[in-house]
């Protein structure tokens, strides 16, 4: 029997995929009470989404569990292709660089979604009693436009339905489908023990309907979108006419770059062979080409792994390949789709696949929904606790909308690359224009190139003096610097953790030098509000409730060699004292170089086009993107810069 009772929240996320879980992490980190739904009555385990890019993995460091990612996941720091040689048979042709160590400490990683998911659930559950909320669908959604402005208001009312046992054990308990999900999913022996506990169905099985109304919501939930089709958004694009299989195996072969990052392209067609964590590989096969113009629907259960090993096998010849053990397996058709726009009016937001959707074999799907889910995360987060204006919430789209077009355009040149047969002649032609597509986009897939457009996040003009290489609308190219008290190392990656609170980095300079040490000090003096009547812009804004007194956190990064500064030279503002936990010793940072760790070199100021006598001021937003540059002295400007950010007290 139904039962019906109403509920009042700040914010509801429907859907709970990397893109949904990676929003909910930022309302667990700024202490928001918030509720997110999903009609899967278990979690992610094996196979989906399983490409991490470097920009990606920098995240993970800021939310501080990117080592286990490291633990278990396959890097990838090249790439061959296999074509016909001499006699026909298959050669190979490489190996390509896929990697950049002087961009980013990472690699190209290989893990299955469900581990990372289960990272990002372990990292809401150390800062917040926030769960998904499994086996619940949302029936009708209504938005009064008219209430958006009041910021006490909530004009989004959401009806929920329990989903019940007898509903959720077909979506369970089914056997093996076109879709890969199995009940091999619940099989101990393909798990990692951190996840046993979630095999059991979560949810309360009893019927009921539940009126949610809230001020804000962020439909996550896929391709199909039942948030997007309610709210009445279009998308854009086609599918291809051919029909691709995954499948996620341990392979037995002779192959030579069975555990390596290759693309095996022949006459029986093209397949990509991606290694992947504890002895998998996953394998993109071709298994059929739709007649153009048909509109008779294409029957996806005629395909199983026999028929994707049967193909593999063929391509792969003369080599040998079979397999005993297959832990996930799914077929899919080529779309590249996106939506003509992210947003609902200024409460309802959209991320992940529900907004664009493309080919799989790029290893950015997963890559661009979290980061669409951690764009926005820490956006609405802050709103919701009343931290920052609401304003700064048009900037999702603004950024993240390019991006998506990108995405598709990257797609739309990658993915007939895999079907366009050439000659046996023109197979080198075809490897070269393949790396010479993943070389123009390279900067864009893996992150390190965003193009955030000017906003009131994104204070464009005029940085290019100070710090030509710490560019407003990119992210903070990570660089490892030595701890001024102990003399340890960190990357920036790790030094800024992603905590809700926006950045002040104080590039001191050289410290050694008696017109730098006054400027640094005049700076000093303007942080503790000593040139009355101008308030300290450390006290000026609205706390993170519960999380932190101040949405700003100062971090100092001196050039002067280690052992030619002391820790108490610094003003105490910059290491500030707290009667518990003493000294701020994780504040005082120096670009010098360390004979124990190769990576901390001296070179961060070089790095940032930054001049190691002068030094510069930067705001990081909590994202760890530049929001602001300047000059030591340009403290009036960089709180001009967050005044139309931040709420002031």
């Amino acid at each position: 029997m139904d039962v019906t009772f109403l509920t009042v929240l700040r914010s509801l996320i429907v859907g709970a995929g990397p893109s949904g879980l990676m929003a909910a992490y930022w309302m667990a980190r700024c202490g928001v009470k918030a509720r997110v739904i999903d009609k899967r009555s278990t979690k992610v385990f094996v196979g989906h989404a399983d490409g991490l890019r470097p920009r990606t993995l920098e995240l993970f460091d800021s939310m501080g569990f990117q080592h286990r990612v490291m633990q278990e996941g396959s890097i990838s720091t090249e790439a061959n292709f296999w074509v016909p040689g001499e006699g026909g048979k298959l050669a190979r042709k490489g190996p390509f660089n896929i990697s950049r160590p002087d961009e980013s400490p990472y690699h190209n990683t290989r893990l299955n979604q469900g581990r990372i998911e289960r990272f990002i659930l372990d990292s809401i559950k150390e800062h917040s009693d926030l769960e998904v909320e499994r086996g619940i669908i949302a029936e009708s959604l209504e938005y009064d436009e008219n209430l958006e402005n009041d910021p006490n208001s909530y004009p989004i009312t959401v009806k929920l339905r329990s989903q019940g046992e007898e509903a959720l054990n077909p979506l369970y308990n089914h056997s093996q489908s076109a879709s890969g999900a199995t009940r091999k999913e619940s099989e101990r022996h393909y798990l990692l023990p951190d996840d046993w506990n979630d095999q059991a169905q979560r949810g309360n099985f009893e019927s009921k309907v539940e009126i949610v109304r809230a001020k804000y919501l962020i439909g996550c939930d896929g391709a199909h979108s039942w948030t997007r089709k309610q709210l009445d958004i279009p998308v854009e694009g086609s599918n291809t006419d051919h029909i691709w299989g995954v499948i996620d195996v341990i392979p037995i072969s002779d192959f030579p770059d069975i555990r390596r990052v290759s693309i095996v392209s022949n006459a029986a067609g093209t397949i990509l062979i991606i290694p992947r964590e504890r002895g998998l590989v996953r394998f993109y096969v071709p298994v059929h080409v739709c007649e153009a113009g048909s509109t008779t629907r294409f029957d996806r259960s005629t395909i199983t792994p026999e028929v994707i090993r049967t193909r593999v096998q063929a391509i792969l010849s003369p080599f040998t390949f079979d397999f005993q053990a297959c832990s996930w397996w799914t077929v899919y058709q080529v779309g590249q789709r996106i939506a003509s726009k992210f947003t609902k009016g200024d409460r309802i937001f959209l991320a992940g696949d529900a907004v664009h959707t493309h080919s799989p074999k790029m290893g950015l799907g997963m890559n661009m929904s979290m980061q669409d889910g951690f764009n926005l995360g820490w956006k609405v987060a802050l709103a919701v606790a009343g931290t920052v204006q609401p304003s700064i919430l048009m900037t999702y789209d603004l950024e993240r909308h390019p991006l998506a077009e990108m995405l598709v355009d990257f797609d739309r040149h990658w993915s007939p690359m895999f079907i366009d047969q050439k000659s046996p002649e023109e197979k080198d032609t075809k490897a070269a224009a393949m790396f010479d597509i993943a070389g123009k986009f390279e900067d864009f897939a893996d992150g390190w190139k965003v193009f955030y457009p000017g906003s009131c996040l994104v204070c464009k003009p005029g940085s290019e003096a100070v710090a030509r290489y710490i560019v407003p609308g990119e992210r903070l190219k990570p660089v490892k610097l030595r701890n001024q008290a102990e003399g340890g190392t960190k990357w920036t990656t790790t030094l800024l953790e992603s905590d809700g609170r926006f950045r002040i980095l104080v590039l001191a300079g050289d410290v050694r030098n008696p017109m730098q040490r006054g400027r640094l000090e005049t700076l000093c003096q303007v942080l503790t509000g000593q040139f009355a009547p101008k308030p300290s812009p450390l006290d000026r804004y609205v706390s993170i409730a519960g999380r932190h007194d101040s949405p700003l956190d100062v971090v100092t990064v001196h050039s002067v060699p280690w052992k030619e500064a002391e820790f108490f030279d610094f003003p105490e503002i910059l290491h500030p004292l707290d009667a518990v936990r003493g000294w701020a010793y994780d504040k005082i940072w120096c670009d010098d170089s360390c004979i124990f760790d190769r990576y901390c070199d001296g070179t961060a100021y070089e790095k940032w086009g930054v001049d190691w006598v002068l030094g510069a001021l930067v705001v990081v937003r909590p994202d760890q993107y530049i929001g602001w540059v300047g000059e030591l002295g340009d403290v009036d400007e960089m709180t001009e810069y967050l005044d139309a950010i931040l709420v002031k007290k």
